[in-house]
């Protein structure tokens, strides 16, 4: 941590240029430099262990460029959650491991062919399937490769992507049979549409077939709604699911605000999505067998500091069924379905501020009020959340 730390700090200062950008802008040395302390109460409702983690993550590497229509970028990373205790999980730790290494042809370029191939973080869309959450101290990567026709307006695009399974300890090898591949097209500024197949051999199977479409509603409003249907095998039961996502935007002043109602049923399949604040900002919960209502607004009294306020209700859509959390594991469910609806209500706030270009600042809290639901399905312990942070970059 220590050399990245101080190369960080000694390039910040330095005045004008680029001093991170090498032999006349073909080689960039990339580097982060992260800590954030988190606090969590009442985890899963009282289901599972509290605890208090520094979760440590630093990072290095370079992107070359010997010409415009050529990169390479190899990135490794190391992260570490100090003050957990012992057998901190995987999505909390890794220590030194391969991040990204990918290489990439014409990406670039405004219309023709385009083509990346390696390790690499993605993000489509909302990236409500396929995303690579930076929130996460292990931000999911994918072995993947993907091909692009570019138009002038639009882009047609088959990939196939496949999660890196993390082994703590041990080099996070390509394990490709779990996988996801399809098309996701992207039409102008205001629509995409996407065919998506994803397996997990011996466990689940889907195809998914939705798309999103982005409208402003006059000069100030603007309306993003994504649909998508579902066939779910998951061993002998087919079955077919759906979900939808519908958002309302506008600018108040320095106010940023919007309304968004979320639903997804009992079965559906939300494939690897970046979840953090869809839901919440705890992350409790994932997309599944869930009504959600948002309310959120950021406030920019100067241009580099944004206060953030976020309200989430939630409605269970089957109580039998019950909730999962961000990996799809069940926390709770109500065999007899007498439970109620009502899951509860989640408050939050966060601050970030943001100096020059290297260092980013703030902290945030969480709080959920449960409802009936989990008043009559767990030890109704209400999630509790707090947490601060520091972000260096080069």
């Amino acid at each position: 941590m220590r050399p990245l730390l101080l190369l960080t700090l000694f390039a910040a200062a330095l005045p004008g240029g680029e001093p991170n950008i090498f032999f006349d802008g073909r080689l960039t040395l990339l580097g982060e430099s992260r800590i954030r302390y988190e606090d969590r109460d009442n985890v899963a409702f009282g289901t599972a262990r509290d605890y208090d983690v520094a979760l440590l993550r630093h990072r290095l590497g370079f992107s070359y460029k010997p010409n415009a229509d050529v990169e390479v970028r190899v990135i490794g990373q190391d992260t570490r959650a100090p003050l957990y205790g012992p057998n901190a999980p995987n999505s909390l730790r890794d220590g030194t491991d391969l991040y990204e290494a990918y290489f990439a042809l014409f990406e670039k370029r405004k219309t023709g062919f385009a083509f990346r191939a390696g390790r690499s973080t993605l993000s489509y869309g909302d990236t409500r399937f396929i995303g690579s959450p930076q929130w996460a101290n292990l931000t999911r990567t994918y072995d993947m490769a993907r091909a692009q026709w570019k138009t002038k307006k639009n882009v047609f695009e088959f990939l196939f992507v496949s999660p890196t399974t993390i082994s703590i300890n041990r080099f996070n090898k390509p394990i490709l049979r779990e996988h996801l591949y399809g098309t996701y097209n992207t039409f102008g500024k205001w629509s995409e549409l996407y065919v998506l197949r994803h397996e997990q051999p011996g466990t689940l199977e889907s195809v998914i077939t939705g798309g999103r479409l982005m409208a402003p509603l006059g000069k100030k409003v603007k309306l993003t709604i994504e649909p998508v249907v579902e066939r779910v095998t998951r061993g002998a039961l087919v079955s077919t699911e759906g979900a939808v996502a519908a958002a309302l935007a506008r600018k108040f002043g320095p106010v940023d605000f919007s309304v968004e109602y979320k639903f997804a049923s009992s079965g559906f399949d939300q494939m690897y999505p970046a979840i953090h604040d869809k839901l919440g900002h705890e992350d409790l919960f994932a997309w599944r067998n869930l009504d959600n209502v948002r309310a959120f607004g950021t406030w920019r009294p100067i241009k580099s500091l944004a206060v953030n306020f976020m309200y989430n209700a939630n409605w269970v859509v089957d109580p039998r069924v019950g909730v999962f959390n961000t990996q799809n594991r069940l926390v709770v469910r109500d065999t007899k379905g007498t439970a109620g609806r009502w899951a509860g209500q989640e408050f939050d706030g966060y601050v970030n501020w943001n100096y020059r270009k290297f260092m980013t600042m703030g902290g945030g809290f969480g709080a959920f009020a449960t409802g009936a639901f989990f008043r009559a399905t767990s030890p109704n312990h209400r999630p509790i959340f707090f947490y601060i942070h520091h972000t260096l970059t080069i």
